[in-house]
């Protein structure tokens, strides 16, 4: 799937791309982003119906109309580019945990997200997409992260130990691309070891004191609770750097990391529709990699805002992958563009993301002790799969929303046709499972009559947050 001198050949286009001018990046760009349209209109159903009356060649933006999550799903067979990749075929293999890391039809990675509108999502990837993601995220990345100092270090060690802690269970992005280059890249991944979210926090804390990594990658929130284990005393490692991604980094979350850890914390933006949508600089920035992928800041009519201002959503363009052309995708996420080069020297625009906003649960145990709950790993015991699996648990979408110290209600969104009682049951019972093997059996799990919303104020869709003035209300309103 991934031809090692294709992988190299990429890997040298990304590393020499760095020095050249951003007028040339956005030249390479545009030659990319009219041949993505011109293949799309060609192969595509749906994209030659969507483009059925725009002139034969173009790489104007602005005359290409957004696409969103639920609508490129609802038309899965005609989305995709190659007619044996299809809906049934796709649902059936994510189906399956144990092809978790093997390839679909022999040549594609597949991976699902319900991502930050909770729709589920199946991403198929073809071999030149992940060709690019590797060689973005290794040489953009890990490459220039690392110091000399800490290069020194980790050969001092003998062995880079990589931890990454993912939600393991189905075919989430995190997972399933990890696993993916354990298979395919086994020599360069030999010291890279997964390690499950869902066991219970003291069994995690124990495996990785055990197994002492040398860098550890997460979900900021993930991160966050081992740096309090890490202060806490129970967690004893000493990573040489932090790597987060897959939700937005607070500067409070940032603060928390480097306290516990005393070491760097590098950050990666990136979705399931991209790996490596932005990467950070060593002066802190997050640097777009706008040669492989196009990031539009716009306002909720999906109008461009102007640099300096936070946009209201994010339409994102894929260069790289041409199974599933994503061309003004609406990612989601609020982003805002610099209008300043960052002093880094990199020719690449900064840009500054609020994405995934989930709140760090926090319940107390019967012993007195406050036991914090990761929110993506919470969110995946009631959809496994991070919401691809929603044919089989009966939901759509959904929302946890933690209403005191020992209460957690549930809003639901149940498929069309499944039984409603059955699903909530079933629903109710996973969480109580969970909550018990994490030390929580008295944690009240109860069913909010609403169903799952956007933020009335933002607009944005939260899965998981904590609301623990929403006892008290109640308290005064009985």
């Amino acid at each position: 799937m991934v031809d090692r001198r294709r992988l190299l050949r990429v890997a040298w286009d990304v590393w020499r791309t760095r020095r050249e001018t951003p007028s040339a990046i956005a030249a390479r760009q545009q030659a990319r982003l009219a041949d993505l349209i011109e293949f799309a209109r060609a192969r595509s159903p749906l994209y030659g119906k969507l483009y059925a009356s725009l002139p034969s060649r173009t790489s104007d933006l602005r005359q290409l109309p957004p696409v969103r999550k639920p609508e490129l799903m609802a038309s899965f067979d005609d989305w995709v580019t190659d007619p044996e990749v299809t809906r049934a075929s796709v649902g059936a293999f994510v189906a399956d945990k144990a092809l978790v890391g093997h390839l679909y039809l022999g040549r594609y990675a597949v991976w699902t997200s319900s991502g930050i509108t909770g729709e589920p999502g199946i991403f198929v990837i073809d071999g030149g997409a992940l060709t690019v993601y590797w060689a973005v995220t290794g040489v953009r990345g890990v490459l220039s992260w690392m110091t000399p100092k800490e290069m020194w270090a980790v050969r001092r060690r003998g062995v880079a130990r990589v931890a990454i802690l993912v939600v393991t269970g189905g075919h989430s992005v995190g997972v399933t691309y990890t696993e993916l280059y354990r298979r395919l890249r086994p020599r360069v991944a030999g010291g890279t070891r997964t390690f499950s979210l869902m066991m219970p926090l003291a069994d995690l804390v124990r495996s990785l004191n055990d197994f002492q990594p040398n860098i550890v990658m997460s979900y900021p929130t993930m991160i966050a609770v081992l740096a309090h284990e890490q202060s806490a005393g129970r967690l004893r490692i000493n990573p040489i750097s932090v790597t987060t991604g897959g939700e937005w980094l607070s500067t409070t979350i940032r603060n928390e990391i480097t306290a516990g850890f005393n070491c760097p914390v590098r950050d990666a933006y990136a979705a399931s529709e991209f790996m490596g949508i932005a990467l950070q600089c060593r002066r802190g920035c997050l640097h777009l990699n706008s040669d492989w992928v196009i990031l539009e800041a716009v306002d909720d009519r999906y109008r461009p805002v102007p640099p300096g201002q936070a946009s209201h959503t994010s339409l994102l363009t894929n260069l790289a992958n041409r199974l599933q052309p994503m061309i003004r995708y609406d990612l989601g996420d609020t982003i805002t563009v610099s209008p300043d080069a960052c002093a880094c020297g990199s020719p690449f625009p900064v840009i500054y993301v609020e994405g995934r906003r989930e709140d760090i649960l926090a319940f107390q145990a019967a012993g007195g002790e406050v036991v914090r709950m990761v929110p993506r790993v919470i969110a995946e015991v009631v959809v496994p799969g991070c919401g691809a699996a929603s044919d089989t648990t009966g939901v759509r979408r959904f929302q946890l929303i933690q209403v005191g110290p020992e209460m957690l209600r549930v809003r639901l969104e149940i498929v069309p046709g499944a039984d409603d009682r059955q699903v909530w049951e079933t629903t109710a019972r996973r969480l109580r499972e969970y909550l018990a093997a994490q030390g929580l059996p008295t944690v009240e799990v109860e069913r909010d009559p609403e169903a799952p919303r956007s933020d009335p104020k933002s607009g944005k869709f939260r899965q998981v947050w904590a609301d623990l003035d929403a006892a008290k209300r109640q308290v005064m309103v009985s």
